[in-house]
């Protein structure tokens, strides 16, 4: 297994623009989006990563995404947007827990926040149902801070996560795990399918293959 990523606070900054967002992340760690789980990228791939810090109790996340088409009609709070265009998702499941966290932000800023209790495909989840399949899992409580633009060829994410939700065995402290995973759906108008990428070396095209996540080791000082 790889070494654990540290993770440390960002640099506090007055303004809280975009371009000091960028600032404050250079030289943090990155993580690469890929299709692992096959030889080659798919003909449409498009690159992004994924640079990640600390911000007080929250895990700060940019993530920059080129991107062909930029679209997702979903605006929202609460819709599970991945059919309906591009979504940038965000897995965590602290170290000893078995229940994990799936977050999605659109192009537009608008999520949508699952909490699995165990491995997804374990659980008997009604496709077939008319009301919402997704609603047992739902995470209305409380909501992570995200935002989104739209740039030239692509678009970018801003997102902190407050682990005092994900840790539902106790406050993290300095030197507690985090395993994570950052994907994607890039959809392009026209085409049946999107095309999906991790930061994770997955082995299969599974997002919730937790034992292929990286490991972060929170540094909140």
């Amino acid at each position: 297994m790889a070494e654990a990523i540290p993770v440390s606070p960002l640099a506090i900054e007055g303004r809280g623009d975009w371009e000091a967002r960028r600032r404050r992340f250079r030289g943090r760690p990155k993580l690469i989006f890929r299709e692992a789980w096959q030889d080659h990228p798919s003909p449409l791939f498009s690159a992004g990563q994924v640079r990640l810090g600390l911000v007080g109790m929250s895990l700060a996340v940019l993530a920059d995404l080129r991107d062909r088409e930029v679209f997702n009609p979903v605006r929202q709070f609460n819709v599970a947007p991945f059919a309906h265009g591009d979504t940038f998702e965000i897995f965590l499941q602290p170290e000893g827990q078995e229940a994990y966290y799936e977050l999605h932000v659109t192009p537009a800023g608008s999520v949508n926040q699952l909490r699995w209790p165990r491995y997804f495909r374990e659980l008997d989840v009604d496709w077939t149902a008319l009301a919402d399949p997704f609603l047992p899992y739902r995470v209305s409580r409380w909501r992570m801070r995200a935002q989104a633009r739209t740039v030239a060829g692509g678009w970018e994410v801003y997102a902190e996560i407050p682990l005092r939700r994900i840790f539902e065995g106790g406050v993290p402290w300095n030197g507690s795990r985090l395993r994570v995973n950052f994907a994607r759906y890039d959809w392009t108008l026209g085409r049946p399918q999107p095309v999906l990428s991790a930061t994770a070396p997955l082995t299969r095209r599974d997002f919730h293959r937790r034992e292929d996540w990286h490991e972060l080791e929170l540094r909140f000082r």
